[in-house]
């Protein structure tokens, strides 16, 4: 299975930057078969990457209302209208994928609590934990 792993968020916000984490730390893995990126945030030419996987993994930082430390959820295709135009989510880019080329890979989402998106580049030690907890679960995700 071709794997797509993309972390992003503003890494110039504390939290809000672990999904660059999570791919740090999973390159150092070196695990076969899966292919890491970072972004600032989701772009439309995501839409045009991800064609070519079978599976892709979103990994962000979620709000800190959130009740779990972190959460996977599966990512259907579908495709809306936001309020601000460069905002895009994991669901949009699947469902771009789907209407231009017929299909689209599977996906999923890893949202990890940030409790602090205050300027800096340090993370909280709560979300530093969560990120290590999804760094294991992807990693039998792709080894099982």
């Amino acid at each position: 299975m071709k794997t797509l792993i993309i972390g992003y968020g503003n890494n110039s916000r504390n939290d809000d930057g672990i999904g660059h984490h999570v791919i740090a730390e999973l390159a150092k893995r070196a695990l076969p078969g899966i292919t890491l990126e970072t972004s600032h945030q989701l772009e439309v030419d995501y839409a045009e990457t991800v064609r070519g996987y079978d599976r892709v993994i979103f990994v962000d930082a979620a709000i800190p209302e959130s009740q779990a430390p972190w959460t996977r959820e599966e990512v259907r295709p579908g495709l809306q209208s936001h309020a601000v135009a460069h905002y895009m989510t994991p669901a949009d880019i699947l469902g771009l994928c789907q209407t231009l080329h017929g299909c689209a890979p599977t996906g999923v989402l890893f949202s990890i609590r940030g409790n602090d998106f205050n300027f800096g580049t340090t993370f909280s030690p709560a979300t530093q934990q969560a990120a290590a907890e999804v760094i294991e679960q992807i990693i039998k995700m792709e080894t099982a």
